[in-house]
């Protein structure tokens, strides 16, 4: 990671709140972060603090009830909080991909898993259905999961949660963003298969060079693969960014 190289995400002095017949309830207060090329940053906090909430910000998918107060989210230079939606839809899963805590609710039950993935490329990219497919596979090799081939003729229901989980991270990195989103994607798996996979995302990252923002409560899992993770704790509790040293 060049220490030169421009930022490719700056969250500055960032407010959202949630609106509802109580009135105003701030969700995240004056929450700053930067992530560079290539670099993962951890968010730990306890459940309800905000964590998911500044995520689904910067996807700028907050709802009809929620919205950014003040502040600002720069991605490569262009402020996200002052771009159409017809611009947003064009970096959304391009350049900016999410990955939820719960895979099978990301993936369409009634859809074999190459019709999900193939649909990431032929949307945002001008290639044709073959080429889709090969990426596709080569891609899910690429997560570590074994006959490829296989795994794009099947549906969601007949993988595992852990190749569930996997088939949505290849769907994340299938268009090569720049900037992946990981919402505590190893909470609804058992240890063993979680361990597999926080060792995929710290494998991604190095062979990618994807900046990568790893969300969680658990501070174990993102200190396994992030050299600078960041504690996001409650508004009540805490009204600013708290930097951690890593051991």
């Amino acid at each position: 990671m060049n220490k030169d190289q421009a930022p490719v995400l700056i969250c500055k002095d960032l407010c959202i709140s949630y609106y509802t017949r109580a009135g105003e309830i701030p969700a995240v207060v004056d929450f700053s972060l930067t992530v560079k090329p290539g670099e993962t940053i951890g968010i730990v906090g306890e459940s309800g603090c905000g964590k998911s909430t500044v995520a689904m910000a910067i996807m700028r998918y907050m709802g009809a009830n929620g919205g950014i107060k003040s502040g600002s989210i720069t991605f490569k230079g262009r402020d996200l909080t002052q771009l159409s939606e017809s611009e947003l839809r064009s970096i959304r899963g391009a350049e900016i991909a999410m990955i939820y805590q719960e895979p099978f609710a990301s993936l369409n039950p009634s859809l074999k898993i190459k019709t999900q993935l193939m649909e990431v490329p032929l949307a945002h990219e001008n290639i044709s259905k073959d080429e889709a497919r090969q990426r596709a596979a080569q891609m899910l090799s690429d997560v570590n999961l074994p006959d490829p081939e296989r795994m794009m003729e099947s549906y969601p229901h007949q993988l595992s949660g852990g190749q569930q989980q996997r088939v949505v991270i290849a769907m994340g990195l299938l268009s090569n963003p720049s900037l992946l989103l990981l919402d505590e994607p190893t909470t609804a798996l058992d240890v063993t298969v979680e361990a597999g996979i926080v060792k995929l995302v710290a494998d991604i990252s190095k062979k990618f060079g994807t900046s990568q923002i790893y969300i969680s409560h658990n501070l174990g899992s993102p200190g396994q693969n992030t050299p600078t993770p960041t504690a996001f704790l409650p508004v009540s509790r805490c009204r600013r960014r708290i930097k951690m040293r890593h051991r």
